[in-house]
Formats: structure tokens, C-alpha cells, sequence
């Protein structure tokens, strides 16, 4: 009895336990785990982030949506989990100190391509949340370094800056930054961005401030929008400000305000904007020696697409551009009667320079306008007193039809960046504008301009875009759910830079793109500068298509070859380079010597 008694006990001990395995593992959570490739890491550069999300509820992992935190508040690209459930961020780190990193995790809304419409989750700088799915934590030390001092060697380097983004994110954005979607407001991003700009050697930053008195009669008339941007200008210059304090030398400012861009503002208007920039800010003791010096005075650069700061122009000129002509909102005679009834700007305080756009059909240059981004591969030298004065390089650019049009150039896997580039070499202006740092907006589909809503400008997608900010290679865009350009932009704007200086004189820079993919052939084009290579090599896998090819294009026979992805390689042969172009994070530029060859993704279907 005593047995039977002591197995009976045994016998319900084990159902127990049994049970209470099973009811564990029924009640057992999702889970979220993080890791970064190092503990500490230079000011101003990146850890990359991996996350892996195990979902015990159910469901593919490409449901969820994560989001990194740093210091608990949001920084970085939001991304969503492969169907595996790995995620990788890469996570620029602009302040000194140690930063506590953690991701949430969040359920994405299926139909909306960032993620979520939860805009407080999405924003850089918001608090993290108290209900979500989180990740453990893991800490990086980010170190102060002395920074780069950009070289003034008769020719400044100027990169073009939004400070617009001032209502969260942009629905229409062709690809999501990998310090997450930001408004100008942010001194973090600020800090970051300008961080950049002093590794690759910008000499000075432009603001654009073209749209804020369209048709207006006083400065004091402008909108909210206006003066949201006018603070978030304020914020530029503080952090600044605050990185001089640090001992850095920081790049200086010159403000592009606009005259005729939208329906034209009277001079007298400009005049008073320009009055008020001189007295809150040239003369403000805290941004005392952040502007840019020219010809003696702060430089100024006024965007005037209708030439109106000038007597020889016409609206006929301006009208070469169709959205010109629709955004300028007067008719021809109009245009030039007001032309001609303007007094003239007001240079006392600064050195003027006009700026207009698509010159090589306005031909505003001749009258020795700058340009803000030109519709050719070519871009157009601005000359004064016989003296080559500016140019505008880009990664693509679109022509006066917009970015949809034949004539319009895409990024094209760099080449567009390496042929527009060479007329700055050759050329050597005092002033290089890099066209543009920061855009993300652009026209929905059916709301371009024109007649026929289909002149899409700003930003279109990935490939028919001008920024060179990084971005993040895996998050969908609004038009493209492939994925962005990484730093791979920012690295090449460095190296061309480098190149245009002298500072390397032996490296060669190589992009290359597949120019149409068929039933038939595969069209490969590439384009290079510095050290010219004398052959290339081409291979698909590990077999050698072709040898010592010298021309920059060549076309490979479909034929014998499987449906599916191939990988295709181009080496330039005898040559080096010091430039790694990297996709994940800024190069670090050392005396190691690197094959120049480029890999391209070619999916057969």
C-alpha cells in the first residue's frame, strides 16, 4: 500500500510538471535581441547595429516594424526584419560620452511604406515609449577626435542644405536617412550632418531660404512655414556656435534667400530680409566669424529664376523651363515690366551673387548668374572678369521637363557624379556647389507640374534623385522598397574632392552601371577619373568574360546564361586606389592600396 501510495504520488508529481512545461511554453514571449559591432567608436562615425526579433506568437517577423533608440530617445532608420529576423542599422554617433542603445519593436501597417503613421514613433529625438516590445541594452563609448580643418586653396567647396524639414516626415521621400526621418530642428542632426561635411572637406554651407517671401511686399509679411525655417536656422547656427566652442573649426554659412523662384517678391522685400540677416545674425556676437567671407563681405546668394536682379534678362529666357514659367505665376510682359521696375539690391553689407537654375537653356550664366543645379551632364561654368567663378556638381540631375524626362540623368551607379565632376577639375572655379545634401520630397504620383501634372521635381526615387546624404541600404522608399545608396555618395563626394585638390594624386575613381538588361545583352557602362587605367577587366562569377577591354562600355551575350541574379565585376586593370567607396560607413582613408573594380546586381528573369 505504502508503494502504491508513494507511486501515485510520483505519477501526479510528473503530470504536474509535465503540465507546467507545457503551460510554459505556451506563455512564453516574443523576443528582441541586439548587438553592435564594436564598444567604442570615433565622434561622428557609426556602429552597425544588428537586431534579431523571435516571434513565438505567430506570424512572419516581416510584420513588425523596429526602431532604435539611443540615451531613450529615437535615432535612426526604422526598419522592418528579413524573413529570417535580422535587422541591421547603421547608427552615425555625433556626441561624446557613453550611449546606451536599445530597439523597440512595433506591429507595421501593411499598406503605409514607412512603417507606421505613428509619427511620434517615427521622429529622431522622441522620448521611447513605455508600452512596446524592447531589446535588451548595449552601451558604445563614442570618443571626442580632433577633427579635419577644410583646405582654403583658392577654390571653396560648398554644400547645398535644406533646413525645411519642420512637419515630420515627408510622404513622398524616395529613401529614409540612417539618422532616421528628422525635422531641421534637431541639433543632433545638425551636429551629425556637419560632422560629415568637416570630414569631407566642405568649406561652406548653404541654407536655402528660396521660397520664403514669394510674392511679397515686406520681409515682416512672410508665413509660419517661412519662419519655422528662419528657426531652424537659428538652431544651424547655435550648434555651430557650440562646436567652435569645443575648439573645432567648423564650416562657414552663406544663406540663399530667393527673389523670383515662386511668384516674384518686389527688391524691397529682399532688401528688408536682407537687413534682417545682417542685424540677428552677421552682427550677432554668437555667430560672430561663421559666415563666409567673399570679395571682402559676407557672401549672399539669391535665387532669382526670372533674372529679375538683372536689366539684360528677359522672362523669355526664364520661360525655357516650362515649371519656371508655371511657378513664376506672371505672364511675359508682366515679368519684364517688373524688371524693370525694381530698384536694385542692396550690397552694402554683403557680396551679392545671383543664382538661377537649368542655365543651359536659360543661359543665365552669361549674365553671371550661378547655378542652383543644371539640366546636363555638362554642368556650365559661371565666369567673371574672364575668370572661371562657380559651378554646380551632381550626383543625376533632371532637365526642364523634370526627372521623368529622356533628357534627365539618374544617380547611374555614379557615373553621372564622376562625369560632372571632371568640368570642376577641369574648369577649377573658386566656388564648387555640391548639389544637395538633403532633399527627401518630392511630387506624388499624378501631382507633378505642368499641364499634364507629370514634370516631377525635387525628388523622384532612388535612382532619379540629388542627394548624396546617407541613407539607409535596406528601408523602403516611397516609390522603392529596394532600398538606398548607404554612405556610398558621401564617400565618392569625398573622393572627387580629393581628387579636384591634388590630395591624391594616384588613385583612381571607378562607378559603373548595367545600361540595359535584355532578352538578348547586357549594356554595361562606367565612367572613371584620377589615375586612368589603360585596359579593364570584365567577369560574371569567377569567370572571365572579357580581357583588356579599353573602351568604357561592353555589352554580354544573355545567351548561356541561367535566369536568376549574376553578379558582374569590372577591374581596372594596373591601377590602385586609397578610396574603398563604401555602402555601411564613411571610408577611412589610409596609405593601404585597393583593386578598382565594381560589382554590379543583374537579375535575369
Amino acid at each position: 500500500m505504502k508503494f502504491l501510495s508513494m507511486l501515485w504520488i510520483a505519477l501526479m508529481c510528473a503530470i504536474v510538471i509535465t503540465f507546467s512545461a507545457c503551460n510554459h511554453m505556451t506563455l512564453q514571449k516574443d523576443s528582441l535581441t541586439i548587438k553592435v559591432d564594436k564598444d567604442s567608436v570615433p565622434m561622428g562615425r557609426s556602429v552597425t547595429l544588428t537586431a534579431h526579433l523571435t516571434l513565438k506568437s505567430g506570424g512572419p517577423a516581416s510584420d513588425y516594424l523596429l526602431l532604435p533608440y539611443v540615451n531613450q530617445r529615437r535615432w535612426g532608420s526604422q526598419e522592418r526584419p528579413d524573413s529570417s529576423g535580422n535587422v541591421t542599422f547603421l547608427l552615425p554617433m555625433p556626441n561624446p560620452g557613453k550611449c546606451e542603445i536599445q530597439v523597440i519593436a512595433i506591429k507595421a501597417e501593411p499598406k503605409n511604406w514607412m512603417g507606421t503613421s505613428k509619427l511620434d514613433l517615427l521622429m529622431v529625438g522622441n522620448l521611447m515609449p513605455d508600452t512596446a516590445l524592447f531589446s535588451n541594452e548595449t552601451s558604445v563609448v563614442v570618443r571626442n577626435r580632433k577633427m579635419p580643418v577644410a583646405p582654403n586653396d583658392g577654390s571653396l567647396f560648398c554644400v547645398q542644405w535644406e533646413p525645411w524639414f519642420i512637419h515630420g516626415p515627408i510622404a513622398t521621400a524616395e529613401a529614409v536617412p540612417v539618422v532616421g526621418f528628422y525635422e531641421s530642428y534637431n541639433e543632433d542632426v545638425i551636429r551629425q550632418h556637419v560632422l560629415w561635411f568637416m570630414d569631407i572637406g566642405v568649406n561652406f554651407i548653404m541654407p536655402d531660404w528660396s521660397n520664403h517671401i514669394w510674392g511679397k511686399t515686406h520681409w515682416n509679411e512672410i508665413e509660419d512655414g517661412a519662419r519655422s525655417i528662419v528657426h531652424a536656422t537659428t538652431c544651424f547656427l547655435e550648434v555651430l556656435a557650440k562646436m567652435r566652442d569645443e575648439g573645432l573649426v567648423v564650416p562657414k554659412v552663406a544663406i540663399m534667400p530667393g527673389l523670383s523662384n515662386g511668384p516674384p517678391a518686389t527688391m524691397n522685400a529682399l532688401n528688408e530680409q536682407l537687413d534682417w540677416i545682417y542685424q540677428n545674425y552677421v552682427l550677432n556676437p554668437r555667430f560672430k566669424g561663421l559666415f563666409q567671407e567673399f570679395d571682402g563681405k559676407p557672401l549672399m546668394i539669391i535665387l532669382d529664376t526670372g533674372a529679375l536682379g538683372h536689366k539684360l534678362g528677359t522672362a523669355k529666357s526664364a520661360f525655357t523651363v516650362p515649371f519656371f514659367e508655371q511657378t513664376l505665376a506672371l505672364k511675359e510682359k508682366e515679368l519684364d515690366a517688373l524688371r524693370q521696375s525694381l530698384g536694385p539690391v542692396d550690397d552694402s553689407h554683403f557680396t551679392i551673387r545671383f543664382m538661377s537654375s537649368q542655365n543651359q537653356v536659360t543661359r543665365h550664366h552669361e549674365l553671371g548668374y550661378w547655378s542652383w543645379m543644371d539640366g546636363q551632364l555638362e554642368p556650365l561654368v559661371t565666369y567673371k572678369d574672364g575668370k572661371p567663378e562657380a559651378i554646380t556638381v551632381t550626383p543625376a540631375f533632371f532637365d526642364p521637363l523634370g526627372w521623368t524626362s529622356a533628357g534627365s540623368y539618374g544617380k547611374r551607379g555614379g557615373t553621372t557624379y564622376i562625369e560632372s565632376f571632371k568640368y570642376a577639375i577641369k574648369s577649377r572655379p573658386r566656388v564648387i556647389f555640391l548639389h544637395q545634401f538633403n532633399e527627401f520630397a518630392g511630387q506624388a504620383e499624378g501631382q507633378g507640374l505642368g499641364k499634364n501634372h507629370d514634370i516631377y521635381l525635387d525628388e523622384n526615387s532612388m535612382e532619379l534623385s540629388d542627394d548624396f546624404e546617407p541613407v539607409s541600404p535596406s528601408a523602403s522608399g516611397y516609390r522603392d522598397k529596394s532600398g538606398g545608396w548607404g554612405f556610398y555618395y558621401l564617400n565618392m563626394t569625398r573622393a572627387l574632392m580629393d581628387v579636384f585638390r591634388q590630395k591624391d594624386h594616384n588613385s583612381t575613381l571607378l562607378a559603373a552601371f548595367a545600361k540595359e538588361v535584355s532578352d538578348n545583352t547586357i549594356k554595361l557602362s562606367w565612367s572613371v577619373t584620377g589615375e586612368i587605367p589603360k585596359s579593364y577587366t570584365v567577369a560574371i562569377g569567377e569567370k572571365e568574360i572579357f580581357k583588356n577591354i579599353l573602351e568604357s562600355t561592353c555589352e554580354i551575350p544573355v545567351a548561356g546564361l541561367s535566369k536568376g541574379i549574376h553578379l558582374i565585376t569590372i577591374t581596372a586593370n594596373n591601377v590602385h586606389t586609397h578610396y574603398a567607396l563604401s555602402y555601411t560607413e564613411l571610408d577611412e582613408i589610409d596609405n593601404k592600396e585597393l583593386p578598382v573594380k565594381v560589382i554590379i546586381k543583374v537579375n535575369l528573369n
